[in-house]
């Protein structure tokens, strides 16, 4: 374990002013060079705040058909810079700049994710899309948020639908160690069981990547990203993989 910073700041500055001799020297000087490493380490980036771990659900899933809607940009309907509530559960998110093909980023890395579990059937994103828009048509102003995905997933056929909404999907400026403006990403998925119409799951993601001198409980994330400034879809596709951990389990049997 580090000696606490400000004892060996005073225990170098000590070694320094008293009279010089071997051992003193080879002390100052690794003392000097663990109190620079810890400076720096205190300076590459780690997680920020908002990170709020998802809900688990009660009892695992029968086998079934799912349904991966595209998510939608709450940012783009809304506005940049306001604070807006998701559609489904109510947690509050504060929105900003979502880059051109994030959705489909989020959409697709989702989709990918759900297509290694066993016992669940995807419906093809393509079979839906023609369904949606002639729905949305008919339906969009008498239906509430939830109503709509029960409804599309009830005329696809299926037994469970995944919802998202992206609220901020800003891409970092800068390379990997030097940043001007570091990513920063806000979303959340949910899982309805289109019998019940029930929330089963939810997962909720929200960070602006800062340093590990700004938020030194997240030095898990800092190793996990070798301390690297990360683009936006990497930060989103490692959320999602955490997110999902505590997917609920399929019953196979």
């Amino acid at each position: 374990m580090f000696v606490p910073l400000k004892a060996l700041y005073k225990k170098v500055l000590c070694m320094y002013t008293i009279k010089h001799n071997k051992e003193n020297a080879n002390f100052f000087n690794a003392a000097l060079l663990k109190l620079l490493f810890i400076s720096f380490m205190f300076l590459l980036p780690a997680c920020g705040s908002h990170v709020t771990v998802p809900e688990q659900a009660s009892a695992p899933l029968t086998r079934g058909k799912l349904l991966i809607l595209p998510f939608k940009n709450i940012s783009g309907i809304y506005g940049e810079n306001i604070s807006s509530r998701c559609p489904l559960c109510g947690n509050v998110f504060m929105t900003g700049e979502v880059f051109a093909d994030a959705e489909d980023i989020l959409t697709q890395s989702l989709i990918s994710l759900m297509e290694s579990r066993k016992g669940m059937e995807l419906i093809p994103l393509s079979q839906a899309q023609g369904v949606w828009s002639e729905m949305l048509s008919r339906d969009e102003d008498r239906l509430s948020e939830r109503d709509q995905i029960v409804e599309k997933g009830r005329i696809l056929g299926a037994d469970l639908v995944m919802a998202g909404y992206v609220y901020r999907f800003r891409e970092r400026i800068g390379a990997a160690y030097s940043v001007d403006t570091p990513a920063s990403a806000a979303f959340d998925v949910h899982l309805v069981d289109v019998s019940t119409h029930r929330i089963l799951w939810t997962g909720r993601f929200d960070e602006t990547q800062s340093t590990l001198f700004e938020n030194l409980f997240k030095i898990g994330t800092f190793l996990k990203r070798k301390g690297a400034w990360v683009t936006v879809d990497k930060m989103a596709v490692s959320a999602l993989e955490d997110m999902l951990q505590t997917f609920p389990e399929i019953n196979t049997h």
